[in-house]
């Protein structure tokens, strides 16, 4: 790489950026206000669960629903809280706020905290690429990004997994401590609280044993997952983490043949006309089949861009249910090959992840779409290798 294209600037005009930002979040703000202002409201019913469920503890009650702990099987797309305890424990902090105003702070929050992240990326992937254009395009984009706003618009926890996945992808690819330490809090509370990106972790510990660096990751994430439960033991005791082994137990009956469900699971059962049944027989194939992936991508894929994002796509199968806003976990990655692809490659990559952040708006037409999103980033995080990688991994494949 030369030093005239390392310091090329991101492409389209800054100008640009800031009018698709403006636009694209002025309309998602009118939508936010329509929805919310509907009754009930149709925006922000993700986080009106997570703070009612806050003020229950708060009164000290359980957050949980009754009849689920009398082992009632839940609507997959029913509203319940099924978080574990220190989800409702955190929000009970923030449970005697209005609403309203903590959508808004939740989603201002979201988004400051991708672009926070962001930036943390380029100072480690690409320091000299231009950071208010950076800022801008992130911010653009992601008001185009169909999984992430409708995280945001909902209130989902998910709305902040673009930030905590790209905290872990900056620990696999900075070679600083206190980067390894960010990515481990950042992989223990996206587990401790959704529990699917445990996988991450996985991916970790199998690369701890090839590259020391990881181990710090491992470390880290372990005694965060272990602080995060035992402050929550020591505020609710144990009592409220069996109510949640209980709710586990009935949400794992719960009917999944849903629409929004795009589990590999639920989309081949509806494809063969079958039942939850079979969705629940061929969930434990996929999920040994998303852990094989996992730890063959931090064992054999050089590249850790690429190994971690294959990983973090083989996290959204691990449990039975995929919603619609987990692929934007990805965005962090499209960011990441953007920031490193140069010369005739970089235009194969900006098609690439233009075309994912396409496919992801026609999924409202057809939700699986979202799957050839998630694969079109994957093929950019691939193709925006460094050439002494991709040689390297060649090299290997012919061993």
């Amino acid at each position: 790489m030369t030093a005239r294209t390392s310091q090329r600037p991101i492409p389209l005009p800054t100008a640009i950026w800031l009018v698709v930002a403006v636009i694209g979040w002025s309309m998602i703000a009118w939508l936010a206000v329509r929805l919310f202002a509907a009754n009930p409201p149709a925006a922000g019913f993700d986080l009106e669960l997570l703070l009612r469920a806050g003020r229950d503890v708060a009164a000290g009650r359980s957050p949980y629903d009754p009849a689920l702990l009398n082992g009632a099987a839940p609507d997959a797309t029913g509203l319940f809280f099924s978080y574990p305890p220190v989800v409702a424990q955190a929000f009970a902090l923030i449970s005697a706020l209005p609403s309203g105003f903590v959508f808004v702070a939740w989603s201002i929050g979201a988004i400051a905290a991708l672009i926070v992240v962001a930036e943390r990326l380029r100072r480690t992937v690409r320091a000299t690429a231009p950071a208010g254009s950076l800022a801008l395009a992130v911010l653009a984009i992601g008001s185009l990004t169909f999984p992430f706003t409708i995280a945001v618009l909902f209130g989902n926890l998910d709305a902040f997994f673009p930030a905590l996945y790209g905290l872990a992808l900056v620990a696999a690819v900075s070679p600083r401590r206190a980067a390894g330490v960010a990515g481990g809090v950042a992989v223990a509370i996206a587990a401790v609280t959704k529990l699917y990106p445990a996988g991450l972790g996985v991916w970790f510990a199998v690369r701890a044993v090839r590259e020391r660096p990881a181990a710090v990751t491992v470390i880290s994430a372990v005694a965060a997952a272990a602080a995060l439960v035992a402050v929550s033991l020591v505020i609710g005791g144990p009592n409220a983490w069996r109510d949640y082994v209980t709710v586990v137990g009935a949400a794992s009956r719960a009917e999944l043949l849903d629409p929004d469900n795009i589990g590999l699971a639920a989309i081949l059962a509806r494809a063969v006309g079958r039942d939850s049944d079979f969705a629940r027989l061929a969930q434990i194939v996929v999920s040994v089949a998303a852990l094989i992936a996992i730890v063959w991508a931090a064992w054999k894929r050089p590249d850790p861009v690429e190994s971690l994002a294959i990983a973090a796509a083989a996290t959204f199968v691990l449990l039975p249910v995929t919603w619609i806003h987990y692929p934007a976990a990805l965005i962090p990655f499209g960011i990441a090959a953007l920031l490193r692809s140069d010369g005739p490659v970089a235009a194969r990559v900006r098609l690439l992840i233009g075309g994912a952040v396409v496919a992801a708006g026609a999924s409202l037409a057809w939700l699986p779409l979202l799957w050839l999103g998630v694969g079109l980033v994957l093929m950019g995080v691939h193709a925006s290798a460094p050439e002494s990688v991709a040689g390297s991994a060649a090299e290997a494949a012919t061993r």
